[in-house]
């Protein structure tokens, strides 16, 4: 049997449920990046829930996410390639679009792309927390503000910054690390505003992080992107149960001479590993942890995800399980800009 990725509706609905009274006890706006699952159907059901819009890397894949009734899109990314802008500013016709920025030259661009378009597009300032990936450096977010003020056809909606986990320690540490790159973030938006600029919205992203970032004042929303579906690295960093993972592949045992059963399913799992760790969780159809020898060669197990980001990636097709049950298919999407 080819190997099948499920998702179960009960858990799917208690995850968005469990993450969306956590940001609502707080007193902050939730919102879904769509890379944890890639899939319009998944995304309704946030914004159904409360989840204020969804976040994505490119104006494609926004396109896919209005169709299901979502109106408020943040584009994740501060892409500074000139031929995106005009794609951004003809999106905002069409919805609420906010778009990052970390660089002038992108400030320029995307101003010129809405007053060409007769829209005003929000921009966020994208602050580099510490990954050095993207992001202007802290000290010099306020005169990129100041840039954007002075820029016709673009509002300074806040900033923004994700909190990423680059190892084991990190991991462990995971809500101290939350709640210090949200001070952070709350700092320069607050330099901004005494400047005599709007900045009205501190945006926080990442989902082991999230608790950490949800104590800290000053934080308006938080951007998350597996908390929906979770994944086997999440549960074994204490982030949930295992019961909880609402994402899991159906394989077939394919051998059992090893610490760990081999299975059918294990060439699309390779390296869809969380930085903290690696491998697997593996459990029986109902539920409960396996090994080798608890297993026979053509069992079916249920293997939780390392990572769950890649894996809907590479194979797209979801289904849905409703009390066991098979009830529909969704599909994952994948879409760049330009192919």
């Amino acid at each position: 049997m080819t190997p099948r990725i499920t998702v179960d509706l009960a858990r799917l609905d208690a995850n968005i449920a469990r993450y969306g009274a956590l940001a609502d006890e707080a007193g902050v706006a939730l919102r879904a990046h769509v890379k944890g699952h890639r899939t319009p159907e998944i995304a309704a059901r946030q914004v159904a829930a409360g989840a204020v819009g969804v976040a994505v890397h490119s104006a494609a894949e926004a396109e896919a996410y209005l169709a299901v009734g979502v109106t408020d899109v943040v584009v994740a990314w501060p892409w500074r390639d000139p031929w995106r802008w005009d794609r951004f500013a003809r999106l905002a016709r069409r919805c609420a679009v906010t778009v990052h920025v970390d660089h002038p030259d992108t400030v320029a661009g995307l101003g010129a792309a809405a007053v060409a378009h007769g829209v005003a597009l929000d921009v966020r300032i994208e602050v580099d927390t510490g990954l050095h990936r993207g992001g202007v450096d802290p000290e010099a977010a306020g005169k990129l503000a100041g840039s954007i003020a002075g820029t016709d056809g673009l509002r300074l909606a806040g900033v923004t910054g994700y909190v990423g986990i680059t190892d084991p320690a990190a991991a462990r540490g995971r809500v101290d690390l939350g709640r210090h790159q949200a001070q952070l973030l709350v700092s320069v938006a607050r330099r901004i505003r005494a400047t005599g600029a709007a900045c009205p919205t501190v945006s926080v992203g990442g989902t082991p992080t999230l608790l950490g970032a949800l104590d800290v004042a000053g934080v308006t929303e938080v951007c998350a992107g597996a908390y929906a579906l979770l994944d086997g690295g999440l549960a074994r960093l204490g982030e949930c149960d295992t019961e909880a993972v609402a994402i899991a592949v159906t394989a077939t045992v394919t051998g059992t001479d090893g610490p760990v059963p081999r299975t059918d399913a294990d060439e699309l799992l390779a390296g869809a590993d969380q930085t903290w760790m690696s491998g697997v969780v593996m459990t029986g159809l109902d539920g409960m942890p396996v090994h080798a020898g608890s297993v026979c060669v053509g069992d079916e197990v249920r293997v939780l995800p390392g990572h769950v980001c890649p894996v809907v990636a590479r194979q797209p097709l979801l289904h849905v399980l409703d009390s066991g049950e098979p009830v529909a298919q969704w599909r994952a999407l994948v879409r760049p800009d330009r192919a």
